[in-house]
């Protein structure tokens, strides 16, 4: 598998841990607006994305990985422009894919500050 997009993680807001329990996990890139950061994982990219995010793709988030089930129609743009990309977790097949964001089969944990954070492409 190809690593094609590589960050550390800064900081997580207060609320992020309310959000990864409920299998939500918001990623964005710092700076980050005020309203978001509390409920969102900071990072810091080391590049931009080589590709686009697409089903079947790694996320890796410290030692957790999952694997990408559906990908809006935004995700890669706003993961390019604005490092932001909305995880939901194992959801059920009711809910919506948002354009901005993507689904995910597999768990994670609150990364702590320094954690790795990865996209490469799935499984062959």
């Amino acid at each position: 598998m190809t690593v094609y997009y590589e960050s550390t993680i800064l900081r997580a807001g207060e609320e992020a841990q309310d959000m990864v329990d409920g299998g939500v996990v918001i990623l964005y890139a710092d700076p980050i607006p005020d309203a978001l950061e509390s409920v969102s994982v900071v990072h810091s990219p080391a590049t931009k994305p080589e590709r686009e995010v697409r089903v079947g793709d790694i996320f890796r988030l410290g030692d957790a990985e999952v694997e990408l089930t559906a990908v809006g129609e935004r995700a890669h743009e706003n993961l390019h422009t604005l490092g932001h990309l909305v995880v939901y977790l194992n959801p059920d097949e009711s809910t919506a894919l948002l354009p901005g964001a993507v689904h995910g089969t597999g768990t994670v944990s609150l990364p702590a500050a320094g954690a790795k954070l990865s996209l490469s492409g799935g499984r062959t």
